[in-house]
C-alpha cells in the first residue's frame, strides 16, 4: 500500500471516529444504550460508511471535487451551493466547538473547564501552525495511542457481557445508528474531499477507504466491548471512558487527560485545516486570519457548551440533519 493510501485510511479513521471519542460518550449513546443492537448497528454503519464513501468520494475523484462548495454545486446547482456550503461550515466549526467544550467541562477534576479548553485550544493552534504534515502524523499517533489505550482496558477488565437481543429491542438504535452515520460521514467528506480530488490513482483511495473502514469497525468494536463491561458505572456518564480509566489504571485519570488533551486537539486541527485550506483558495484569502477567526468561532461554541450543556445537542442535530440531507440527495440523484 503506497503512502498516499496510508494517509487516506488515516484521515478515514480520525474524521470517522469523530469528535473526542476516546472520551466514549458518542459510542455510549448511539451504540451502547442498545445493548447488542447497538453492535449490530456498529457493524452497518461501519458497512454504510464504507459504501457511501466508495460511492460519493469516488465520483468527487472523478471529477476533480475537493471542497463541501464543489460538491454542493454539482449536486444542488450554483443557487444553493453557496448557502449550503455556509450552513455546512458554521455546523462544522460549532461541532468542533461544543466537542471541545463538554470534553473539557469534565476533564481534568479540580481545574476550570476555561483552563483545560485553552490547553485543547494550544494543542490545536500548534498543529495548525506546523500544517499539513504534522495534523497527519498527529492523526496516526492518536489512532495508535487510542488503539493501545482501548486494548489496555479490554484486556484489565474480567469479561465482556453480551446482551440478549430482547433488551432494548425497538426501532431507537436503528434511528440512532443513522444518525451517526450522517453525522460522521459529514466529518469524512470535509476532511477527504481536499484529498480525494487530488489523489492521482483511484486504487490509491479505494485502498485507503477499505482499510479506514476495517480500522474504524475494530475500533467501534473494540469500544462497545470496553463500555459494555462497565455499563452500570458510566452508563450515565459523559465522560465514560475516564471512568472506567480510573477504575482500572492506578493513574488512569492523568493518562486519560494527556491521551485526550492531544487527542481533541489534533482532531480539532484536522478539521479546522481540511476546512480552511478550499476557503482560501476559491477566495484567495490569507491564511492566518481565516484560522484566527474559525479559532474565535470554536471557543465561542465551547463555552457555549460550558455554560449551557443542553447546546450540545443541539449542534450535534443540527450537523446530523446537514449530513442526511447530502446523503439523501446524492442517493436520489444516483437512482436517477
Amino acid at each position: 500500500m503506497d503512502k498516499v493510501a496510508w494517509q487516506i485510511a488515516i484521515l478515514f479513521a480520525g474524521a470517522a471516529l469523530g469528535g473526542p471519542y476516546l472520551g466514549g460518550y458518542e459510542w455510549l449513546r448511539f451504540f451502547t444504550y442498545f445493548g447488542s443492537w447497538g453492535t449490530i448497528g456498529i457493524v452497518l454503519v461501519s458497512l454504510g460508511i464504507a459504501w457511501l464513501s466508495f460511492q460519493l468520494l469516488g465520483f468527487c475523484h472523478r471529477q476533480q471535487i475537493s471542497s463541501l462548495y464543489e460538491l454542493y454545486l454539482h449536486l444542488f446547482g450554483e443557487a444553493f451551493a453557496s448557502s449550503l456550503s455556509v450552513i455546512t461550515h458554521l455546523f462544522l466549526l460549532a461541532y468542533v466547538g461544543v466537542m471541545l467544550g463538554q470534553q473539557s467541562a469534565r476533564l481534568i477534576e479540580g481545574l476550570s473547564p476555561i483552563w483545560a479548553l485553552l490547553l485543547s485550544l494550544i494543542v490545536t493552534t500548534g498543529f495548525l501552525y506546523k500544517h499539513w504534515n504534522w495534523i497527519v502524523t498527529g492523526t496516526g499517533f492518536c489512532l495508535v495511542t487510542g488503539l493501545l489505550f482501548f486494548g489496555l482496558l479490554f484486556l484489565l477488565q474480567p469479561h465482556v457481557p453480551i446482551p440478549d437481543l430482547g433488551y432494548q429491542m425497538n426501532g431507537n438504535w436503528l434511528i440512532h445508528a443513522v444518525s451517526f452515520l450522517a453525522l460522521h460521514f459529514l466529518l469524512i467528506l470535509a476532511v477527504l474531499l481536499p484529498v480525494s480530488g487530488r489523489a492521482s490513482k483511484a486504487h490509491s483511495l479505494r485502498m485507503g477507504l477499505g482499510v479506514g473502514t476495517a480500522l474504524v469497525l475494530f475500533f467501534l468494536l473494540l469500544g462497545q466491548a470496553v463500555l459494555l463491561s462497565h455499563w452500570h458505572d458510566i452508563h450515565a456518564s459523559p465522560l465514560p471512558m475516564k471512568l472506567i480509566s480510573v477504575q482500572l489504571l492506578p493513574t488512569g485519570g492523568a493518562v486519560f487527560a494527556l491521551l485526550a488533551l492531544i487527542q481533541e486537539g489534533v482532531l480539532s486541527a484536522l478539521l479546522l485545516y481540511s476546512l480552511a485550506h478550499p476557503v482560501t483558495e476559491r477566495h484567495q484569502l490569507q491564511w492566518t486570519p481565516l484560522l484566527l477567526v474559525m479559532l474565535l468561532a470554536v471557543s465561542l461554541f465551547a463555552s457555549l457548551a460550558i455554560w449551557l450543556p443542553w447546546s450540545v445537542s443541539v449542534v450535534a442535530s443540527g450537523t446530523t440533519y446537514c449530513g442526511l440531507v447530502l446523503i439523501g440527495w446524492f442517493v436520489w440523484r444516483r437512482q436517477t
